[in-house]
């Protein structure tokens, strides 16, 4: 099989080419915060104005959309969300639509983002949940292992 162009998946140097490919995206979207670790890319949209916020999602999408394609890259729609913040007072009554290569973007009230559960509504009873079943297996480990190991070894 022959390729054209790409690395192996996983390999140290591919991390770093990829780094050094998408580098200059920032500088490449406007009215919206990006944060990138490693080869997840967030887009951070904000406006307190719904017709001002669309406005805005419109402008990066095309800006993103350009970028990428521009650049021989595709986003994988399975690992995209969409998220709309807000406090538990604030009724949500129009979700912006985020359109991306003629997709509609899905919404979720959940997302996993560097290793922390977000939610919509700004609420941290989901992670919390996952580190306490975490810490349960765990200290179920610990407790399991202290009659067999010495101390010194715990």
């Amino acid at each position: 099989m022959e390729i054209n162009q790409g690395v192996s998946q996983g390999s140290v140097l591919g991390l770093l080419l990829f780094l050094l490919y998408i580098n200059d995206l920032p500088v490449n979207i406007h009215n919206a915060n990006l944060v990138m670790f490693a080869d997840d890319i967030n887009v951070l949209i904000s406006d307190s104005d719904e017709r001002l916020l669309q406005t805005k999602i419109d402008k990066v999408v095309a800006e993103l959309e350009t970028w990428f394609n521009r650049n021989d890259l595709v986003i994988n729609a399975g690992k995209t969300g969409v998220m709309l913040f807000h406090n538990r007072q604030t009724q949500v009554l129009v979700k912006p639509l985020v359109t991306f290569n003629n997709m509609n973007g899905d919404y979720t009230a959940e997302i996993k983002f560097l290793g922390i559960q977000i939610m919509d509504k700004i609420k941290w009873h989901s992670h919390v949940q996952l580190l306490a079943g975490k810490l349960c297996k765990v200290a179920f480990m610990i407790k399991s292992v202290k009659e067999v190991l010495s101390p010194n070894l715990i």
